[in-house]
């Protein structure tokens, strides 16, 4: 199979970590990725956060990330589009395509439900989906007659926007839900709409170790910060699920790279109609050390086991 490789971070650092320094770490991942042979980076937005993800401006760290590359494309996955004035946001985003010489990837969502949140922006965080609607319609038509409206992404569950990212030539990112019960069900609904050239990208946390249990072990402290909004979401059972079945459901492949060689060809969406693979190697608490040997063992056993060449 072929497939585009990319990367995302949710910008993950704990309070400790200042954020300067944060940022900064985060371009050299971007480095690393392209001298690896990555075709895109991700960011992923998160407004008020000490931890959880860290970064409410990707557009500003992603022209940092464009100086000092010359080749991988520069996403976000996603965009708190509700919260965005549309306008404001296409010229930002042209601008950054701009410099970047054509490689931003703008990835668009609804966000999570938080009231607070949205009521800082002046917003309704229960007419977040009309306010999505709303504003795409209002970029889509600022970005005529740019080539970025070519690399418009969408993350949703709503059939309807589902069928309006299809028909428009939007790609689709598929990061949240288990892939089996959810995933498959939206990539199926996507291509029944018939796009011309349909874009695909499956989110999935990687994470290589010396054994399942061994990188599962690593990542029980992090994943339990995350097994309550499963519950919420409907996607885990209830709070007593255990570690394995918690990461099965949230898509994290884990193990020896032949662990995860496995389990990726066994994906019923990357293995299916998936285009892209966008691989997380942070968790809450990793380091930038181990971000980089993650990276490099997915370009290097991983992806290429799997038919990818840089």
């Amino acid at each position: 199979m072929t497939f585009h490789l990319g990367f995302l971070t949710h910008v993950h650092g704990e309070g400790g970590v200042p954020a300067g320094q944060l940022y900064r770490d985060l371009v050299e991942l971007f480095v690393a990725a392209e001298e690896l042979g990555y075709q895109s980076g991700w960011v992923a937005q998160h407004h008020f956060q000490a931890e959880h993800g860290r970064l409410p401006s990707p557009l500003v760290l992603l022209a940092a990330a464009a100086e000092r590359t010359r080749r991988i494309h520069l996403g976000t996955a996603v965009t708190v589009l509700p919260l965005e004035d549309p306008v404001r946001l296409a010229e930002d985003a042209v601008v950054l395509d701009a410099l970047s010489g054509g490689r931003l990837e703008l990835g668009l969502g609804s966000g999570t439900p938080a009231p607070d949140d949205f009521a800082v922006f002046g917003r309704d965080a229960g007419n977040r989906h009309g306010d999505y609607d709303r504003n795409l319609r209002t970029l889509a038509e600022a970005l005529t007659g740019y080539q970025l409206s070519e690399r418009l992404w969408e993350s949703g569950l709503r059939p309807q926007v589902l069928t309006d990212a299809a028909v428009s030539g939007r790609g689709l990112l598929l990061g949240v839900g288990p892939a089996d019960r959810v995933q498959a069900g939206l990539a199926a609904a996507y291509l029944a709409a018939g796009p011309d050239t349909p874009r695909i990208a499956a989110v999935r946390g990687v994470f290589p170790g010396p054994s399942r249990a061994a990188a599962a072990a690593q990542l029980e402290a992090d994943v339990a910060r995350y097994r309550s909004l499963h519950v919420r979401a409907g996607w885990a059972p209830h709070e007593d699920i255990g570690l394995t079945e918690l990461l099965r459901l949230m898509n994290v492949q884990h193990g020896t790279h032949e662990d995860i060689v496995e389990s990726l060809r066994a994906d019923p969406v990357f293995a299916g109609p998936g285009t892209h693979l966008i691989v997380a190697v942070q968790a809450e608490s990793s380091t930038l050390g181990q971000a980089l040997d993650r990276l490099e063992t997915i370009a290097t056993k991983i992806a290429p086991e799997l038919g990818w060449r840089p």
